[in-house]
């Protein structure tokens, strides 16, 4: 496995947010781990800080990869059922169990590896860095999606996803840890700042689509259930060369543009080491039963590079 590094020795990952594209995270981690490269800190946002904190909790690489590809898509996608709270179409108890039951209950500061976890207040926009108390509690409000999974409060703050202030926290990680820092990009974001196209959903989508909206609860998902159906009906117009710019995905265009230029500017002012992007374009949010894909994307662009990461250490 990737080897802890308690002397300070070891290279800094910054793991970034990108839902179920955030599952090249493992990949590169697998990668390393080949070739016994130390690690001493994590910083993550998002999909990025609930992956590091697995790994900075201890779990074993390929226990991270079976938690990954055999859990079940519906199953992860049933931790999504709206239930509507304030706040959000989901209120997270959900995500909650399952965290509580896949990891311990230890907290940050106990961990063998340094980790942070950037959130957002929600008041009042700041950049909020979780490096102490329970580590499912900052797990939980690192991935609080903004319109799908309800905010979470800690510290008297109500907290949201990091990836609002912050999608690649490289400077979090130089701030806190120092360096040499390897990063991993993985969202749309990063796929704008390399002038990269967004693949269209991938011909499995149709057919996935449609077997999720024949499961029993989704009768109790009416908002999921008409979010899957616009995507089913943007698939079959892309299909048929008409347009798909619903509003809904010129909202979420506008939104990658943002956090492409927040990228751009704050790695501008404290650049990684080393940039990894993972072709994981043609992975959409929820498409968590693509976790093999996304996980082997990781394994090639860290593969690629490996030397490069190895250089690293020379710098530390």
């Amino acid at each position: 496995m990737v080897k802890p590094s308690g002397n300070g020795r070891g290279i800094v990952l910054v793991l970034g947010g990108g839902g179920a594209a955030g599952l090249a995270h493992i990949g590169v981690l697998q990668e390393i781990s080949k070739h016994d490269i130390p690690v001493k800190a994590v910083v993550g946002t998002s999909i990025g800080a609930e992956i590091g904190a697995f790994f900075a909790s201890g779990m074993p690489i390929d226990e991270l990869v079976t938690l990954a590809t055999d859990f079940d898509w519906k199953q992860t996608l049933q931790l999504f059922v709206p239930d509507l709270p304030a706040g959000g179409l989901v209120s997270g108890k959900r995500i909650m169990d399952f965290l509580n039951t896949t990891m311990d209950s230890r907290n940050i500061e106990d961990l063998p590896v340094g980790f942070a976890a950037v959130t957002t207040d929600l008041v009042t926009g700041k950049e909020v860095i979780l490096d102490r108390g329970r580590l499912v509690d900052a797990i939980r409000a690192s991935i609080s999606i903004p319109g799908l999974i309800a905010p979470y409060q800690v510290n008297q703050r109500w907290l949201i996803d990091g990836g609002v202030v912050n999608p690649v926290p490289v400077d979090v990680a130089r701030d806190r840890f120092g360096g040499p820092v390897l990063a991993v990009a993985v969202h749309a974001a990063a796929l704008i700042r390399g002038n990269k196209k967004i693949s269209a959903p991938s011909e499995e989508w149709p057919a996935r689509a449609r077997q999720l909206l024949k499961q029993p609860w989704m009768k109790r998902a009416e908002p999921l259930r008409e979010w899957l159906e616009i995507q089913l009906d943007n698939y079959q117009k892309a299909q048929s060369g008409k347009s798909t710019w619903t509003t809904r995905r010129v909202l979420d265009q506008a939104i990658n543009i943002t956090q492409a230029e927040i990228v751009r500017l704050r790695t501008e002012r404290k650049p990684p080491e080393l940039m990894l992007e993972p072709d994981v374009g043609r992975i959409g949010l929820l498409e968590f039963y693509r976790g093999k894909e996304a996980i082997a994307a990781g394994q090639t662009v860290a593969r690629e590079r490996i030397n490069e990461i190895k250089g690293l250490l020379e710098t530390n």
